[in-house]
């Protein structure tokens, strides 16, 4: 069996001229939890698109390579790549009311992304109840039956959960899935996600800039900066022993552990680089209190874990 589910290599995707991605790889195997995580602007989400094929009309992808199950994706057919969307990899936008249309009953979506993959009649409606059902939605002939504006919160992205579930794909991308829902909600939206990975062996790429969900849910982490990503590490290795200092500024301006003395969160210093406008050598330099001169100067490559040229024993 092949160990690798998904292999992204030197992808590049580009707005005009502006360079949003600079060269991301990585790869995930199959039923491997996988988090991405980075300061907004990062490029966290122009990564999933991208990986989805549904980038913005001005975007493009400009290099690289993007491999499923051994596929290059971007050398299949439109049709072909159309089947692999939802039956392959699936996603789960962080904002459901916009990702739901407004003017279509919630069971009448499922069914339509069914139809787009050759399911309909019958089976088709048992397995959009189905996966109602499976979502946690009590009743759901009765919510199938509902507008995006008569659920609340919740229950929409439980809706865009079991549309993205309902072809089951191998690989979900969850891009910010608990952004716009209260702390409450968001905590059973992440247990209801975790459940459904493990009772389907899904590989799962969760996108956030929350580290306290990675920390819960991911076995690995990516680091993310100004379009590349900078660390990759098991996430036990990653928060005890950070290997680049913009992976080490996020853990410590996290809050402290419930009971410990509250203090000023250290914050890292200046604001994410202009992507039309990166300064000379590594894009970090400008707000790392670990910069030398060959810093401002080179940028330098992700090799083994980290993409710095200053080891860890030399920090100060």
């Amino acid at each position: 069996m092949n160990d690798t589910l998904l292999e992204v290599h030197d992808l590049r995707t580009s707005i005009g001229d502006l360079d949003v991605l600079r060269g991301v790889s990585f790869t995930i195997a199959p039923g491997e939890t996988v988090g991405l995580v980075g300061e907004s602007g990062s490029g966290k989400s122009f990564t999933a698109l991208s990986l989805m094929g549904l980038l913005p009309e001005a975007a493009r992808v400009t290099g690289g390579r993007i491999r499923y199950e051994g596929r290059d994706v971007h050398a299949l057919p439109e049709r072909e790549r159309r089947a692999l969307r939802g039956a392959g990899i699936a996603m789960i936008y962080q904002e459901p009311l916009t990702a739901l249309n407004p003017l279509m009953r919630v069971g009448a979506q499922i069914l339509e992304g069914l139809a787009a993959h050759g399911v309909t009649g019958d089976t088709a409606r048992r397995r959009m109840l189905a996966a109602l059902d499976e979502v946690g939605l009590p009743t759901p002939e009765r919510t199938a039956r509902r507008y995006p504006h008569q659920l609340s919160g919740g229950q929409r992205q439980r809706i865009v959960i079991a549309m993205a579930l309902a072809m089951r794909p191998r690989l979900l991308i969850a891009d910010e899935p608990t952004t716009a829902l209260d702390v409450t909600v968001q905590q059973q939206i992440l247990t209801l996600v975790d459940q459904l990975r493990r009772d389907h062996g899904l590989a799962v790429l969760w996108i956030t800039h929350d580290l306290g969900v990675v920390a819960r849910l991911t076995r690995r982490v990516m680091v993310m900066y100004a379009g590349r990503i900078v660390e990759d590490a098991p996430v036990h290795d990653l928060f005890k022993d950070p290997q680049h200092p913009y992976t080490a500024g996020l853990i410590a301006s996290l809050p402290p552990a419930r009971g410990a003395e509250r203090a000023p969160l250290p914050a890292i210093g200046g604001t994410p680089p202009d992507l039309a406008a990166l300064p000379p050598g590594c894009p970090f330099a400008p707000r790392c209190p670990q910069r030398t001169d060959r810093c401002t100067a080179e940028e330098p490559a992700l090799t083994h874990r980290a993409a710095c040229w200053v080891p860890k024993e030399s920090w100060t």
